[in-house]
C-alpha cells in the first residue's frame, strides 16, 4: 500500500482504535491495526477477538490506496514521535516505511488478508438513541458494575430498550445503579442484553470526539454494535442472566425516612472521611438528626475525621455506615446540585435518587 495523510488526523484516529489491541495475545494479528486507504479516506480497524472498533478518517489531504496490518502500539508511538505535518506510509519489500520529514521507521506487518472480517451496521435493525442522553446513562451506571472478573453478568451493564424508554442497570451485588431516559425507539417490544464495560468505555471515548446527535444501537444474537458518524464498535455480549433488579428496588414503604442533601458538599465530606477510613473494612458513618448530617470515620492507629452539614431531614436520629468508595463513585457520576436519600434504619438498604429516572441502591455495612 501507499498512504499519504495529515499527521494529526492519522494520530487522532490511531488513538481512538489502538486501546482495543491487546498487549499479549495468542493471535499476533490482534495486536495489529488494519489500515485501508483510498483517495480521501482512511479506514482503521482493531480487534481483540471480543471487541472491535472501526474509525474512518475523511480528508482531502488523504491520498493513496491499499491495505496493511501493522502493530497498533508501535505504529501509534512512531506517529507520535514524528514531527512532520504530513506522513507517508509505503510498503517496500518486507517492510512498511513510515516517513515524516527527515525521519522514518521501517515496520514489520502481518498479511492484511488474515485480519478478521468485522461486521457493519444494518440500518434496518438499528435503534437511534440520543447520544447525550445515552452517555449520561452510561456515566450514571457503569461504575456500579463488578470490578473483579468471574462475576459473569455482574461484570456488565444491562441494556433494556422499550418502545418509549431506554434503561441501563449495573450492580456488583452490594449496590445497584439504574438510569433511564424517555425516547421514541421504534421497537415494538422490549429487547435486552448485557453490555461489556470495555465496549461502553470505548463508546464513551469515541462519542466524545464527534458532533453526532444520536448513537445507533443494534443487538444481534451474541453481539451489540454501536455506530456513530465515522466510527463503529462491535462487541460480544456478556453471557449470563442479569439479576431481577426490579425486585430489589426499594418501595416507598421500605424506606420511609428522607433527607435532601447538597451533592457537592456531601461529596467533599465523604472524601475527607475516606482519609481516615483505613485500608481494610473501610467505612464511613452517616449520622442523621433533625436538620443536620454528620459524616465521620475512625480507624484504630490511624485517626478519625468528622464533618457536619445542614440537610433537609426531620426524622429520628439514625447512624448508618457505608463503603466510602460506593458513595463517592456515585456522587462523582452526577452533575445534579442535590440528591435525595431514602432509608429505613441502619441495617436496611437505602437509596439515593436525583429523580424517579435515576436511582442508586446501596447496602449498609452492619458488621
Amino acid at each position: 500500500m501507499k498512504l499519504v495523510t495529515p499527521r494529526e488526523l492519522f494520530l487522532h484516529h490511531l488513538q481512538l482504535v489502538a486501546p482495543i489491541s491487546p498487549v499479549r495475545t495468542a493471535r499476533p494479528v490482534f495486536k495489529d491495526v488494519l489500515l485501508e486507504a483510498s483517495p480521501g479516506q482512511l479506514r482503521l480497524v482493531t480487534t481483540d477477538g471480543e471487541i472491535s472498533m472501526t474509525s474512518i478518517a475523511t480528508h482531502a489531504g488523504i491520498s493513496g490506496e491499499g491495505r496493511a496490518a501493522l502493530p497498533a502500539g508501535i505504529l501509534l508511538s512512531a506517529v507520535r514521535s514524528l514531527e512532520s505535518d504530513e506522513l507517508t506510509l509505503e510498503q517496500k519489500g518486507p517492510f512498511h516505511e513510515l516517513t515524516g520529514g527527515a525521519s522514518s521507521f521501517k515496520l514489520h506487518g502481518e498479511d492484511p488478508e488474515v485480519f478478521p472480517e468485522i461486521g457493519s451496521l444494518d440500518e434496518d435493525g438499528a435503534v437511534a438513541i440520543p447520544k447525550t442522553g445515552f452517555l449520561d446513562l452510561c456515566a450514571r451506571t457503569m461504575f456500579a458494575a463488578a470490578k473483579e472478573m468471574g462475576r459473569y453478568a455482574f461484570n456488565g451493564v444491562l441494556l433494556e430498550i422499550e418502545p418509549k424508554e431506554v434503561t441501563l442497570v449495573a450492580t456488583d451485588g452490594r449496590r445497584l445503579s439504574l438510569a433511564r431516559m424517555t425516547t421514541e425507539t421504534g421497537v415494538s417490544e422490549r429487547a435486552s442484553c448485557i453490555l461489556p464495560l470495555k465496549g461502553l468505555a470505548q463508546l464513551q471515548r469515541a462519542a466524545s470526539e464527534g458532533d453526532d446527535d444520536v448513537v445507533k444501537v443494534q443487538i444481534r444474537e451474541n453481539q451489540v454494535l454501536f455506530a456513530l458518524q465515522g466510527a463503529q464498535i462491535l462487541s460480544r455480549l456478556v453471557e449470563g442472566e442479569f439479576p431481577d433488579f426490579r425486585a430489589v428496588l426499594p418501595k416507598e414503604k421500605d424506606a420511609p425516612l428522607e433527607a435532601q442533601i447538597d451533592r457537592s458538599e456531601l461529596e467533599r465530606a465523604i472524601r475527607r472521611a475516606a482519609v481516615t477510613a483505613g485500608e481494610e473494612a473501610r467505612s464511613v458513618e452517616l449520622s442523621f438528626d433533625a436538620g443536620k448530617l454528620k459524616i465521620s470515620s475512625r480507624q484504630d492507629g490511624l485517626g478519625e475525621s468528622e464533618s457536619e452539614m445542614p440537610v433537609e431531614y426531620q426524622g429520628e436520629a439514625v447512624d448508618i455506615r457505608f463503603n466510602p468508595e460506593f458513595i463517592g463513585e456515585y456522587l462523582k457520576s452526577l452533575s445534579d446540585s442535590a440528591v435525595t436519600f431514602r432509608f429505613k434504619d441502619r441495617a436496611s438498604a437505602g437509596y439515593f435518587a436525583t429523580s424517579e429516572r435515576a436511582v442508586y441502591v446501596i447496602m449498609p455495612i452492619t458488621s
